[in-house]
């Protein structure tokens, strides 16, 4: 094979400087634009399926958040429909208010609808302190012209003619549910209207507010009533020694005990029969020591026929 000739007469030792350029006539292959090796991309998602994974989740979110505000609302109605009040060893009371009626329930007893609560008026002229004494059984009157005020009476006219003597009531608790501590019996419906250091106890017998009972008690407080002076037929009144009380009643029958909410109590019963006819506390048994209030009997231990 002969050697290439340099067309311009070069030298010997002469090379093609184009002999190593690609052919440029068209006839070698193209070569690859990517690495064979290299996956192939995923085709994108359809927008239609993409709107409706996304619509899905939102609906499941709007469900998740409608139940938990629905729960809550729930929980929220619930508390407010009902109040438990625990009464200690007399049991639980608890009062439920449905709407704009109030109903109380009491552990162990049917549903039953509290009164309404409207303050009595005053009735007739006032009554000197003077004039009433406290009785086993009533607010008696030593004035023949002035009716005792009985238990049983109307609340209208005993809490009317106390209203009209001693002015308005420094406390009032409205209707409610025992739970015992007036002595009035546990799940029955009792009020206290209280002047100064006494506090007369209403309860309801069919449809009828009765007065029932009364508490003379120095710790109540407002002692700048007229009603501290109240005393008994005999003359005891709350703030009198313990040697007074056994003077005044050295023909009847004092015992002295204790009680769970008062601590000490004197009780005062007939000699005769044992009845009980008043009782209270006390600071103690000693002579110095003094009475701090006279209770009539509680309602819950007497006999149908003290009434």
């Amino acid at each position: 094979m002969s050697e290439p000739r340099d067309p311009y007469d070069n030298p010997p030792g002469w090379t093609d400087p184009y002999s190593n350029l690609s052919d440029l006539s068209g006839n070698e292959p193209v070569p690859p634009l990517e690495d064979p090796g290299t996956p192939q991309a995923t085709p994108p998602r359809s927008p239609l399926l993409t709107g409706l994974i996304v619509g899905l989740l939102l609906v499941a979110v709007s469900v998740a958040v409608f139940q938990l505000l629905w729960s809550d609302d729930e929980s929220d109605s619930a508390a407010s429909a009902s109040t438990t009040v625990a009464a200690g060893e007399n049991g639980t009371v608890a009062t439920t208010v449905p709407g704009d009626a109030t109903a109380t329930t009491v552990a162990g007893s049917p549903s039953v609808s509290l009164p309404a609560s409207d303050p009595y008026p005053p009735i007739g002229e006032a009554i000197p302190v003077g004039q009433l004494k406290l009785a086993a059984d009533a607010l008696r009157s030593t004035d023949d012209a002035v009716a005792d005020l009985r238990f049983g009476d109307s609340a209208e006219t005993v809490i009317g003619a106390l209203t009209a003597s001693f002015g308005d009531p420094n406390e009032d608790t409205e209707w409610q549910v025992s739970t015992g501590q007036w002595g009035v019996c546990t799940g029955d419906l009792e009020r206290v209207v209280r002047f100064g250091p006494l506090a007369a106890i209403l309860t309801i017998d069919g449809d009828a507010e009765i007065f029932n009972g009364y508490r003379q008690d120095l710790s109540y407080g407002e002692l700048e009533s007229e009603t501290v002076d109240l005393a008994t037929l005999s003359g005891l009144k709350a703030g009198d020694t313990v040697e007074q009380l056994q003077t005044i009643y050295a023909n009847q029958k004092v015992t002295f005990e204790s009680h769970p909410l008062l601590d000490e109590v004197f009780e005062l019963r007939s000699a005769s029969t044992d009845d009980l006819l008043l009782w209270g506390p006390v600071r103690g048994q000693e002579p110095a020591d003094l009475v701090i209030g006279i209770y009539a009997p509680d309602l819950c231990q007497r006999s149908p026929a003290d009434g």
